[in-house]
């Protein structure tokens, strides 16, 4: 006799109590909870030939991108293979095969094998996210939505994990410019549960992307934040408030915000040294000094360098190489991306190691003041606004910001025009934005657009909604 999980996808154990931990580690998982492995050692605990909670801890490790995570979820994908397979169903053997692809370093396989998976088994809540999650990283912009959008006609309300459904809804929406209906699903969500991150997350996303940073900050000030047993989710949400603050102009309460709470402990876990690193480059690029917070990083941020999974991470240990002068770290960095160039046959993660390659030049050039050639490097890659490197809009506008500052040192004010014109047409409520393009205005002669620039950016701060 086999069981079934509580959305009635069959599974491989005859435990009960094995089965129940597994059901509490996927509702964990969904909310980012870090107890999630725990419930799923003890699904192996209770039955040691249960293939599916193999896969699923191994797909854990991978998605934890921890140091050496391949190692760890190697041997999940292991002991899982080492059972019987041929007596699971095919979603969950093909699950373990979207495993190996995924340690074996095939992202793309694996999405094609999750894909797969949904057209069958749309309640399959965890393989949804997983596609949702490798799509965002690898920068599959219309697939973010679509992960969810071919499923979402299976789902409704009176389903366990609806409101995780309606979070990755919103967030896939909003990253292809269809904030309004992302805002419309992101709200259903957390009403139905505030304990959605996910959906937390998506709603500070579309309130960003809108220009609507005091909204955004209200809407993250009714949570307390303290969100107990949570992975680093928790950290990044701060990072998306000190960001709303920070494009209102108001720095002192962005390093409060980075002191206390997202960057108290960096740890070399990616996402630490993304939202530090990211925020720092942000303070330093507006004239504000950080003191000796890039060196706070710096060790974390040269341990990612032999663990290199995420073209975005990459971006940001250069950063965190570039600011504290370590040159011989960064020219490591630099090669192994060049290599990775070198290695990759397929066409698309080709794209992403060559605009990774060309945007961690850009940042050694800028660090070491040759503004041009920073540039120049940007400017070759910034079709589709840097979206093979993965990641968000949001997170993403660190590169055109510094592609814009780039072009105002290098006195190349036309290129730094067009840069801020961009921006300020996708979110004129960017304080920094205004005074950036006044820069560049009045460096091209023209006065008058540089004035009227400094007076729209003197009301951005006290124009409350």
């Amino acid at each position: 006799m086999k069981y079934a999980d509580v959305r009635g996808l069959e599974l491989s154990t005859t435990s009960t109590k094995a089965l129940s931990a597994y059901n509490k580690s996927i509702a964990a998982n969904a909310e980012y909870r870090i107890s999630a492995s725990k419930y799923m050692e003890r699904a192996i605990n209770e039955d040691p030939n249960f293939t599916m909670a193999y896969c699923v801890l191994g797909y854990y490790m991978m998605a934890a991108e921890a140091m050496a995570p391949e190692g760890m979820a190697r041997t999940c994908l292991e002991s899982a293979e080492a059972t019987n397979l041929d007596n699971v169903t095919p979603r969950e053997r093909a699950s373990v095969a979207a495993l190996r692809a995924w340690v074996e370093g095939r992202q793309d396989d694996a999405t094609v094998i999750w894909e797969r998976i949904l057209d069958e088994n749309p309640l399959d809540l965890l393989t949804m996210q997983l596609l949702h999650y490798r799509c965002f990283w690898l920068g599959k912009k219309e697939s973010i939505r679509d992960s969810v959008s071919r499923y979402f006609a299976h789902w409704d309300p009176s389903m366990p994990n609806y409101s995780n459904v309606l979070g990755m809804y919103c967030f896939g929406l909003n990253e292809n410019d269809d904030s309004a209906r992302g805002l419309e699903y992101g709200r259903r969500a957390i009403d139905l549960n505030k304990d959605d991150l996910w959906a937390v997350h998506a709603v500070s996303h579309v309130l960003n992307d809108q220009g609507e940073q005091y909204a955004g900050i209200s809407f993250l000030d009714q949570f307390d934040k303290t969100w107990v047993d949570r992975n680093s989710i928790r950290e990044h949400l701060w990072w998306h408030e000190a960001l709303l603050w920070w494009e209102l102009g108001d720095f002192e309460k962005t390093l409060e915000l980075y002191d206390h709470h997202f960057a108290k402990n960096i740890t070399p876990f990616y996402l630490d040294v993304q939202n530090s690193a990211s925020m720092l480059w942000r303070l330093e690029s507006v004239g504000i000094d950080v003191g000796n917070r890039w060196m706070q990083i710096s060790d974390a941020a040269i341990k990612r360098i032999d663990y290199r999974y995420l073209p975005w991470t990459d971006v940001h240990v250069a950063m965190t190489l570039g600011r504290t002068g370590q040159k011989n770290e960064l020219n490591g960095l630099l090669g192994l991306i060049q290599d990775d160039k070198v290695k990759i046959r397929n066409a698309r993660m080709y794209s992403a190691f060559e605009t990774n390659s060309a945007v961690c030049q850009a940042i050694s050039s800028y660090c070491s003041g040759d503004y041009s050639s920073a540039l120049d490097s940007l400017l070759s890659v910034r079709s589709d606004n840097f979206r093979p490197l993965g990641a968000s809009n949001v997170q993403r506008d660190v590169i055109a910001m510094m592609a814009g500052i780039a072009a105002l040192k290098a006195k190349e004010y036309a290129t730094a025009r067009s840069v801020f014109a961009q921006r300020l047409e996708a979110k004129p409520s960017n304080k920094m934005t205004w005074l950036f393009y006044a820069d560049a205005a009045e460096g091209c002669g023209d006065r008058n657009a540089a004035k009227n620039a400094r007076a729209m950016a003197t009301t951005i701060l006290g124009a409350k909604a």
